[in-house]
């Protein structure tokens, strides 16, 4: 087949096309040839824990030993799941997020990244009225599966965040509340916790948020992917609960089920049927791994325990040592670096100040060492103000074994100290 030409190809196919951060982290994923060498700092892959996995294993034998399974297998869902499985979530999910959810507040979707290409899309670009609406998150940096979402070009606004040193090589992002402007905006977007960063927000700036968003009317749609109920790395701050006016969206990639693409949003019953339409006309259905699964965790009150006595001490232990192996190779090789507080999730945000090349090259330079980084410029789409850590940050995940986590940031100081000015 001969390649598309411009006048060949829509405005929307000639965007995707071009460089994106999520292809582009998903592709070196693909890409993995298992070489020794290889250290992958790259993705959003959650670690493989034998005690999780080994629940996980029962559940899907379980399954196949069921009746149910020829339904698994060879009957479609509806478009957002059915009947039984959505009240079977919102029974179970309301004392969870102190909300009297029913069906009509429940969607299924194929991950939650496939659910907000909806959502954005439902809230930005041009509405019926003719007006242009625009989608505003309110700190940044934000997730990289976010940027290229919206059909309309130009759809994100951004606010550059408050800096806020919080201790030696360490700091973190703060709302910035002066900039806060809801002028051409049809709703709010943010995760928490936050990724790339691990920042938490919270429950008192959610407030703030939600007071401005809801004299407007607007919705304000909060990605808790590595939050409460599950996998809740959410650190010391307070659960987030649902009320009217609020999206909220949860996965099951991050509890150690990326590949049965489960995403859940609770929401107002209007949202929900206009997400019916969107699956219907984009899926068909929601697929049926993930939902069958999700009967039986929910029915044994799986993840509750299984957050707070597994995964999160799993991943506090991993943190502490990530940082601990990361801060000694830098210290010794003389490398300038500031790391943004993890206060959850799976990842590390670490800034350069004197890094004399972009981060996007020191991703290159990472890359023909066999080391997979992420570059931090793919993180602030809206944002249109002159500000450094755009090129001086990147992100790389915590979730590997100690002696890739020690051979990596080897590499890693050892470019960054070899590509570091002595003033910037």
């Amino acid at each position: 087949m001969a390649p598309m030409t411009d006048s060949l190809t829509s405005v929307w196919a000639t965007r995707l096309r071009q460089n994106q951060g999520i292809r582009s982290l998903m592709e070196d994923l693909g890409k993995v040839t298992g070489h020794p060498d290889e250290v992958l700092f790259g993705g959003g892959n959650p670690a493989h824990i034998p005690e999780v996995e080994e629940i996980f294993a029962e559940c899907f034998l379980s399954l196949a030993k069921d009746p149910s399974l020829a339904a698994l297998l060879g009957d479609y869902q509806a478009p957002i799941g059915n009947d039984r499985f959505r009240t079977l979530a919102a029974e179970y999910l309301s004392p969870h997020l102190d909300a009297k959810l029913t069906k009509d507040n429940i969607a299924f979707l194929n991950g939650s990244q496939n659910a907000y290409s909806y959502l954005l899309n439902i809230h930005s670009g041009k509405m019926t009225d003719g007006s242009f609406k625009k989608i505003l998150l309110p700190i940044v940096p934000e997730y990289i599966g976010y940027a290229d979402q919206s059909i309309e070009a130009n759809a994100f606004l951004a606010t550059q965040p408050e800096v806020i040193p919080t201790g030696n090589h360490r700091f973190r992002y703060g709302l910035n509340k002066t900039d806060f402007d809801l002028s051409d905006v049809g709703c709010v977007a943010l995760s928490r916790p936050t990724n790339p960063t691990g920042n938490v927000l919270s429950l008192t700036d959610l407030d703030w948020i939600e007071s401005r968003t809801k004299k407007k009317s607007l919705p304000l749609l909060i990605d808790s992917a590595y939050g409460n109920p599950f996998p809740n790395l959410i650190g010391s701050e307070d659960p987030i609960t649902y009320r009217d006016g609020r999206t909220l969206s949860f996965s099951f990639s991050k509890i150690g089920l990326p590949g049965v693409r489960l995403g859940i949003i609770v929401s107002n019953p209007d949202t929900i049927e206009t997400l019916s339409s969107y699956s219907a006309v984009g899926n068909l259905a929601v697929g049926n791994l993930g939902v069958y699964m999700m009967e039986i965790l929910f029915r044994q009150n799986i993840l509750p325990e299984l957050s707070k006595n597994v995964l999160r001490p799993f991943y506090d232990k991993k943190r502490e040592l990530a940082i601990s192996i990361f801060e000694s190779e830098f210290q010794k090789q003389g490398v300038e670096y500031e790391i943004h507080d993890p206060m959850g999730g799976f990842f590390l945000w670490i800034r350069f100040p004197n890094l004399s090349v972009s981060n996007h090259k020191l991703y290159h330079l990472c890359k023909d060492k066999r080391l997979f980084i992420v570059s931090g410029h793919y993180f602030f789409p809206g944002l249109n103000t002159d500000f450094s850590h755009t090129q001086d940050c990147i992100r790389l995940t915590y979730c590997r074994k100690e002696e890739e986590l020690a051979r990596g940031a080897h590499i890693l100081a050892e470019i960054v100290a070899t590509h570091q000015a002595k003033s910037k």
